[in-house]
Protein backbone atom coordinates (compact mmCIF):
# COMPACT_ATOMS: atom_id res chain seq x y z
CA UNK A 1 0.00 0.00 0.00
CA UNK A 2 3.17 2.55 0.77
CA UNK A 3 4.54 1.98 -2.31
CA UNK A 4 1.07 2.36 -4.14
CA UNK A 5 0.59 6.00 -2.30
CA UNK A 6 4.24 6.25 -3.34
CA UNK A 7 4.11 6.29 -7.11
CA UNK A 8 0.70 7.75 -6.88
CA UNK A 9 2.28 10.64 -4.86
CA UNK A 10 5.06 10.93 -7.81
CA UNK A 11 2.60 11.33 -10.43
CA UNK A 12 0.80 13.97 -8.96
CA UNK A 13 3.90 15.69 -8.19
CA UNK A 14 4.75 15.58 -12.24
CA UNK A 15 1.14 16.61 -13.01
CA UNK A 16 1.41 19.49 -10.88
CA UNK A 17 4.48 21.01 -10.84
CA UNK A 18 6.42 19.65 -14.00
CA UNK A 19 6.78 23.11 -16.63
CA UNK A 20 6.41 21.93 -20.28
CA UNK A 21 3.89 22.00 -23.55
CA UNK A 22 1.07 20.06 -23.53
CA UNK A 23 1.64 17.02 -25.95
CA UNK A 24 -1.43 16.94 -27.74
CA UNK A 25 -2.05 20.95 -27.73
CA UNK A 26 -2.85 22.23 -30.89
CA UNK A 27 -4.10 26.07 -32.82
CA UNK A 28 -6.95 27.61 -31.06
CA UNK A 29 -9.66 28.96 -33.26
CA UNK A 30 -9.74 32.88 -33.60
CA UNK A 31 -11.76 35.06 -34.93
CA UNK A 32 -10.55 37.87 -36.54
CA UNK A 33 -10.65 40.33 -33.46
CA UNK A 34 -8.56 37.86 -31.61
CA UNK A 35 -11.44 36.71 -29.61
CA UNK A 36 -11.83 32.92 -29.01
CA UNK A 37 -14.57 31.62 -30.73
CA UNK A 38 -13.39 28.13 -28.84
CA UNK A 39 -12.46 27.50 -25.44
CA UNK A 40 -10.40 24.66 -25.76
CA UNK A 41 -6.83 24.35 -27.37
CA UNK A 42 -6.87 20.49 -27.45
CA UNK A 43 -9.13 17.60 -26.93
CA UNK A 44 -8.90 15.76 -23.51
CA UNK A 45 -6.42 13.05 -23.38
CA UNK A 46 -4.67 9.98 -21.58
CA UNK A 47 -1.23 9.46 -20.69
CA UNK A 48 0.39 6.90 -21.51
CA UNK A 49 -1.11 7.79 -24.84
CA UNK A 50 -2.57 4.41 -26.16
CA UNK A 51 -5.97 2.68 -25.88
CA UNK A 52 -5.34 -0.33 -24.93
CA UNK A 53 -3.58 -1.64 -21.45
CA UNK A 54 -3.06 -5.38 -20.74
CA UNK A 55 -2.54 -6.20 -17.04
CA UNK A 56 -2.73 -9.14 -14.68
CA UNK A 57 -5.14 -9.81 -11.31
CA UNK A 58 -2.92 -7.96 -8.41
CA UNK A 59 -1.19 -5.30 -10.73
CA UNK A 60 -2.32 -1.97 -10.32
CA UNK A 61 -1.33 1.00 -12.69
CA UNK A 62 -2.20 4.98 -13.50
CA UNK A 63 -2.84 6.80 -16.23
CA UNK A 64 -3.69 10.79 -16.17
CA UNK A 65 -6.25 12.31 -17.82
CA UNK A 66 -6.02 15.95 -19.50
CA UNK A 67 -8.29 18.42 -20.81
CA UNK A 68 -6.70 21.97 -21.70
CA UNK A 69 -8.58 25.35 -22.19
CA UNK A 70 -7.38 28.90 -22.43
CA UNK A 71 -6.13 30.50 -19.34
CA UNK A 72 -9.01 32.50 -19.04
CA UNK A 73 -11.37 29.47 -18.22
CA UNK A 74 -12.22 29.90 -14.76
CA UNK A 75 -13.92 26.56 -14.33
CA UNK A 76 -12.78 23.50 -13.26
CA UNK A 77 -12.45 19.79 -15.33
CA UNK A 78 -14.87 17.51 -14.54
CA UNK A 79 -13.67 13.72 -15.28
CA UNK A 80 -16.67 11.03 -14.19
CA UNK A 81 -16.39 7.26 -15.16
CA UNK A 82 -19.60 6.18 -17.56
CA UNK A 83 -21.77 3.19 -16.38
CA UNK A 84 -21.13 0.84 -16.47
CA UNK A 85 -17.72 0.79 -15.27
CA UNK A 86 -16.37 -2.16 -13.16
CA UNK A 87 -15.46 -1.56 -9.73
CA UNK A 88 -11.61 -1.81 -9.80
CA UNK A 89 -11.62 1.46 -12.09
CA UNK A 90 -11.35 5.13 -10.06
CA UNK A 91 -10.94 8.69 -11.03
CA UNK A 92 -9.56 11.31 -9.25
CA UNK A 93 -11.14 15.20 -8.91
CA UNK A 94 -9.28 17.15 -11.22
CA UNK A 95 -5.85 19.42 -10.47
CA UNK A 96 -5.65 22.45 -12.19
CA UNK A 97 -2.33 23.89 -13.21
CA UNK A 98 -1.54 27.43 -15.26
CA UNK A 99 0.38 27.88 -17.49
CA UNK A 100 0.83 31.68 -17.70
CA UNK A 101 4.10 32.12 -19.98
CA UNK A 102 1.69 29.79 -22.83
CA UNK A 103 -1.16 30.81 -21.90
CA UNK A 104 -3.12 27.61 -21.04
CA UNK A 105 -4.54 25.73 -17.99
CA UNK A 106 -5.03 21.97 -17.82
CA UNK A 107 -7.28 19.93 -16.21
CA UNK A 108 -5.84 16.76 -14.67
CA UNK A 109 -7.03 14.07 -13.24
CA UNK A 110 -5.82 10.42 -12.33
CA UNK A 111 -7.25 7.38 -13.54
CA UNK A 112 -6.71 4.43 -11.07
CA UNK A 113 -6.65 0.73 -12.42
CA UNK A 114 -6.45 -2.02 -9.32
CA UNK A 115 -7.92 -5.62 -10.65
CA UNK A 116 -8.02 -7.71 -7.98
CA UNK A 117 -8.82 -11.69 -8.47
CA UNK A 118 -11.77 -12.64 -10.12
CA UNK A 119 -11.52 -9.32 -12.66
CA UNK A 120 -10.06 -11.48 -15.32
CA UNK A 121 -11.95 -10.28 -18.67
CA UNK A 122 -11.59 -7.28 -21.46
CA UNK A 123 -13.09 -3.83 -20.39
CA UNK A 124 -14.04 -0.74 -22.26
CA UNK A 125 -14.09 2.39 -20.42
CA UNK A 126 -15.79 5.14 -21.00
CA UNK A 127 -14.45 8.57 -19.37
CA UNK A 128 -16.49 11.80 -19.84
CA UNK A 129 -14.58 15.24 -19.61
CA UNK A 130 -16.50 18.40 -19.28
CA UNK A 131 -13.90 21.69 -19.62
CA UNK A 132 -13.62 24.85 -20.27
CA UNK A 133 -16.84 26.59 -18.59
CA UNK A 134 -18.91 23.57 -19.93
CA UNK A 135 -17.79 24.39 -23.90
CA UNK A 136 -16.25 20.95 -24.28
CA UNK A 137 -17.69 17.79 -23.30
CA UNK A 138 -16.19 14.16 -24.58
CA UNK A 139 -16.32 10.96 -23.72
CA UNK A 140 -12.91 9.11 -24.53
CA UNK A 141 -12.39 5.65 -24.36
CA UNK A 142 -9.63 2.90 -23.52
CA UNK A 143 -9.49 -0.74 -22.80
CA UNK A 144 -8.50 -3.03 -20.27
CA UNK A 145 -7.62 -7.24 -20.56
CA UNK A 146 -6.90 -8.29 -17.42
CA UNK A 147 -5.27 -11.90 -17.73
CA UNK A 148 -5.35 -14.11 -14.53
CA UNK A 149 -3.01 -14.02 -11.57
CA UNK A 150 0.02 -16.77 -12.61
Amino acid sequence: MIKRAGWVSLLLFWCLFANGNPSAAGQSDRSANGVSTNSSIAPPFLTPGKDLFVTREGDQFVLTVTSTCFLEDDSDSQFELVSPTPDFIHVSESYRRDVRANGYTEGIGVVYVAPQIGDAGKYVIRLQVKACNGKVERVISFRVHVKPAL
